[in-house]
Order: structure tokens, then sequence, then C-alpha cells
């Protein structure tokens, strides 16, 4: 003879079973949060990375005149 789980076990597990999966939604539309601020941050950190190689631009322009100068002969 089976074991059969009364109505008030069952409703108790179907209790339980609604808050996990109230708790796991919650996670996940924090993580969904979590995601979309980490694509933002991608987004500015292309612009960065933009800055930075203008930047770079510039300091390899300006060191290669300055060694131009400075291999001028002096008059």
């Amino acid at each position: 003879m089976k074991h059969q789980p009364s109505r008030q076990q069952t409703q108790q597990r179907i209790h339980e079973l609604r808050e996990t999966l109230n708790e796991l939604e919650t996670q996940l539309a924090g993580m969904a949060v979590q995601e979309q601020a980490q694509h933002e941050q991608i987004e500015h950190l292309d612009d960065y990375i933009d800055a930075v190689d203008t930047k770079l631009s510039s300091l390899q322009l300006f060191w290669n005149s300055l060694k131009q100068e400075w291999r001028k002969p002096k008059a």
C-alpha cells in the first residue's frame, strides 16, 4: 500500500514551490537589470577606447615631430 500525502501536505508543498518560484523570478529580474547595466558600461568602454586611441595617435604624431626637430642640423 502506497502512502499518499495528505491534502494539507500537498498544499504545503505547493505553497513552498510557489515561494521558491517567486524567489527565482525575483533573482532573474535582478539579473536582467544587472545585465542591462553591464551592456551600458560596455557601450561607454567603446567611447573610452576611442578616446585613448585618439590620444595615442596624437602622442605618436607629437613624438615623431619632436624626433625630426632633434635630428635637424643645428645652424
